[in-house]
C-alpha cells in the first residue's frame, strides 16, 4: 500500500512578505482615516489667525456636509460654501438661513412649495466678502454653480435659537429632498 505523505514546505521569506503587506495596509488605513478626519467639514470650525472660526459647508446632491453647526452670539464666523455635487450635468445649489418656512400655493389644496424663510438670519447683519462689506437689509442668499465656492465673514448676531439653512431651487424641491441643515445659536459665553 502506498503511503501518502503530507509534507509542508516552507517558502523562505513568505511570512515576512505577509507581515510587510499587513503593516503597509494598517499604515495606509490609519493615514486614510486621519486624512478624512482632517479634511472634511466639521461642525466645530477651525480657529484662524484673525480670530474667526472657519467652517466649510459642502453642497452635495441634495444634502449639506455638515448638516449641524453650533455658534455663539458674538462669535466671529467665516464660512466657505463649496458646491461639490457630482450630478451630470451638474446642479446649481443655493444656501440661505432663516426661520419660519415661507411657502406658495401650487394650485393643489394640499400642497405648497417652500420658497424661503419668513425671517432671514442675516437681516441687519454686516457681511464681509472679497468684494467688500455689505449690511444685509432683508435677505441673504448664495447661489453656486458646480465647482464654485464662496467665502464670507460675519459676527453672529444676538439671535439665539435654532436656525435652518437650505436650498430652495427648483420650486423648493432641493429643500424637500433633504437639502437643509441646522445651526444652534447659543447665547454668548
Amino acid at each position: 500500500m502506498a503511503q501518502i505523505s503530507t509534507l509542508t514546505k516552507e517558502v523562505p521569506g513568505r511570512g515576512g512578505q505577509v507581515l510587510t503587506a499587513l503593516i503597509v495596509f494598517v499604515v495606509l488605513f490609519v493615514a486614510g482615516w486621519y486624512w478624512t478626519q482632517t479634511t472634511q467639514p466639521t461642525s466645530s470650525g477651525q480657529v484662524m489667525a484673525d480670530g474667526y472660526h472657519h467652517y466649510t459647508i459642502d453642497e452635495h446632491n441634495f444634502y449639506y456636509t455638515p448638516s449641524h453647526l453650533v455658534w455663539h452670539v458674538g462669535e466671529k464666523v467665516e464660512i466657505t460654501l463649496d458646491n461639490r455635487n457630482h450630478a451630470r450635468p451638474g446642479l446649481n445649489h443655493q444656501w440661505n438661513m432663516g426661520r419660519g418656512l415661507a411657502s406658495d400655493a401650487t394650485g393643489f389644496v394640499e400642497h405648497r412649495e417652500p420658497t424661503g424663510w419668513k425671517t432671514n438670519f442675516f437681516a441687519g447683519v454686516t457681511i464681509n466678502t472679497k468684494s467688500g462689506v455689505e449690511k444685509i437689509q432683508k435677505d441673504f442668499s448664495v447661489s453656486l454653480t458646480p465647482g464654485q465656492h464662496f467665502t464670507f465673514k460675519f459676527i453672529v448676531p444676538n439671535k439665539p435659537g435654532k436656525w435652518t439653512y437650505g436650498c430652495f431651487l427648483q420650486n423648493g424641491q432641493h429643500f424637500m429632498d433633504g437639502m437643509q441643515g441646522v445651526v444652534d445659536v447659543k447665547p454668548s459665553i
